[in-house]
């Protein structure tokens, strides 16, 4: 082979992967909330593994705005080819419950593709309230009623569903301060501008280790590993307060079938592995990996359980 020839063909062989890469299908993979939340983490987490598994490239998209809604809509919207998908938390199935007005329907307009991991929320507080266990607090709540503020990082979400059963269950009222994030929520906690915050364990445990905020309890049926001296609800006084965020898959509806299959067996396949499940738990995340059926049947499940808790507390629909 001369020369000519032969830088030809490395020329040829060296380019390969790049085109291959310029020419894998795109994906995206929108996030309805802000960067650097749960559902944002997750997603980034297994999307390129899923994407890999599938021949193509998934690329995460945050369209946050609205509680969630556009980023939603921006999926309903979509053509239904399996090239614009959602990931969505516990937010979804509550959205009816919370808006009267929704540009779409949840179970009509979305297919639900898999449910691929679940976790609880937190309860903690600022470091100078005067209350060391859930009991304390209880008895600190009652003798004030409302004047504990507490804050959550969505209207609507697992934290906020807590917030309402704890309230709920143990007979006392707080302040509601709706924040659009969790981290100024947690910067507001450790300034001492609020009471109280429900957060993923994952996104305040530094803080909790530092002694900046304290953890009185979290909302799983057991004790998290990542710091399983935090004791749950449950254990504490309140066996029915068990609540955890489910993030599900959806697609436009009308998707055919074979694609949804294809999409959720890639996740599920993905977030079992191990080097990526290590990291999911590592962040607070529990596996689950539902199928489409069963991610369906979830959804229906929880937007009648924590729509009846939101509508048990007083809160009416808007819009």
């Amino acid at each position: 082979m001369n020369r000519r020839k032969l830088a030809l063909t490395t020329g040829m062989l060296l380019a390969a992967p790049t085109l291959r890469a310029q020419t894998r299908r795109l994906i995206r993979l929108i996030v309805p909330f802000s960067a650097g939340g749960n559902t944002d983490a997750l997603a980034r987490i297994v999307a390129p593994r899923a994407g890999e598994l599938l021949d193509a490239t998934i690329a995460v998209e945050n369209r946050p705005s609205a509680s969630a809604v556009v980023g939603v809509e921006a999926v309903v919207r979509a053509a239904p080819d399996g090239n614009t998908l959602l990931i969505c938390d516990t937010t979804l199935p509550v959205m009816p419950t919370l808006n009267a007005s929704l540009p779409f329907d949840i179970f009509r307009d979305l297919e639900t593709i898999a449910s691929i991991a679940s976790a609880p929320t937190t309860l903690v507080v600022r470091a100078g309230l005067p209350a060391r266990d859930l009991r304390e607090f209880i008895a600190l709540a009652k003798a004030e009623p409302e004047r504990i503020s507490y804050a959550t990082g969505s209207v609507g979400g697992t934290a906020h569903i807590a917030a309402l059963l704890l309230q709920e269950q143990a007979g006392i009222r707080m302040t509601f301060v709706p924040y659009s994030g969790a981290g100024q929520a947690a910067t507001d906690l450790v300034a001492g501008h609020l009471d109280v915050n429900f957060s993923a364990l994952q996104a305040v445990l530094g803080l909790i280790r530092g002694g900046q905020i304290r953890a009185l309890a979290t909302s799983g049926a057991e004790r998290q590993a990542m710091a399983p001296e935090i004791p749950t609800f449950r254990e504490s006084g309140l066996p029915d307060l068990v609540v955890a965020a489910h993030w599900g898959l959806y697609a436009p509806a009308g998707t055919p079938a074979a694609t949804i299959q294809a999409i959720g067996a890639a996740f599920r396949r993905a977030i079992a592995e191990d080097a990526i499940r290590a990291e999911v738990e590592k962040r607070g995340y529990a596996l689950v990996g539902a199928d489409a059926a069963e991610h369906a049947r979830i959804l229906r499940l929880e937007n009648q359980k924590w729509g009846d808790v939101m509508r048990r507390a007083g809160i009416k629909p808007q819009g």
